[in-house]
């Protein structure tokens, strides 16, 4: 009788525990909860112009005009240039794609207004760079650009839209807490302020991409490339990487005040 006993109590024991684990194994699957900063943030990145913008053969797709709320521009331009002849659209495309795996490791979904940087490809017009953002709902979106001033101007600086009734008001406030946030950010992590543009904030009233864009937007002029210190930096895989890096900390602080 004892035998049979202790055998009942063991066959329910172990139907006890059969029972429990498949609990402990259902909650071990469920997946953690991402804590990363930028989890759940979709960025649309612009690396400005493109390689064949300057290609003859594609003059009628250059020639496109749009009327941004306050003037009518073109497609897009070639963009600027070192003295030594490394192209704009080549530093942002490089930038840009350095920046983007630095943000997915932050758990950000990153998407690009560009695929390529080669002289047999064109654009997009910097309107449909804008609309791109508006279709997919980017939480932001970041142009990338240089500047070609005088050789003796250094810094990056940031561009936002005037208020323009119709076009801008909806985001015009939310484009300057953006810029505002970048320059905060990124001058904290050592980036060079602007020694030409006051505060390093311009307000733009005729760049379309921010007429045009729905979401929050910025173009950042990260740097002179006639400024020979600067151009240094531009043309190396180093300078590229720091760029990079001082965007990303203008974006983190961009989401972490939010």
């Amino acid at each position: 009788m004892r035998r049979r006993a202790w055998g009942r109590i063991v066959a329910v024991a172990a139907i006890t525990v059969a029972l429990a684990a498949p609990v402990a194994s259902v909650a071990s699957a469920r997946p953690a909860a991402d804590d990363r900063p930028l989890a759940g943030r979709l960025i649309l990145l612009d690396p400005g112009h493109q390689l064949g913008n300057s290609n003859p053969k594609f003059a009628r797709q250059m020639a496109q005009t749009f009327f941004n709320g306050s003037i009518r521009k073109g497609c897009n331009t070639t963009g600027t240039a070192t003295n030594a002849g490394f192209p704009e659209a080549t530093f942002t495309w490089k930038v840009a794609n350095r920046l983007k795996p630095m943000l997915e490791a932050q758990g950000a979904t990153v998407r690009m207004t560009r695929t390529s940087n080669s002289y047999d490809a064109w654009g997009p017009c910097v309107w449909d760079r804008a609309k791109m953002a508006n279709r997919i709902g980017a939480d932001a979106m970041i142009s990338i650009h240089a500047d070609g001033a005088s050789a003796g101007s250094s810094g990056f600086f940031a561009l936002t839209p005037a208020l323009i009734p119709g076009w801008t008001d909806d985001v015009v406030r939310k484009d300057r807490r953006l810029a505002k946030a970048m320059i905060a950010g990124m001058a904290a992590a050592g980036a060079p302020r602007s020694n030409y543009i006051p505060g390093q904030l311009m307000v733009s009233r005729d760049t379309t991409s921010l007429n045009v864009s729905n979401v929050p937007t910025v173009t950042i002029e990260v740097g002179n490339m006639r400024n020979s210190r600067e151009a240094r930096r531009m043309s190396s895989a180093a300078g590229q990487r720091e760029y990079a890096q001082w965007l990303a900390a203008g974006i983190d602080n961009y989401f972490a005040s939010r």
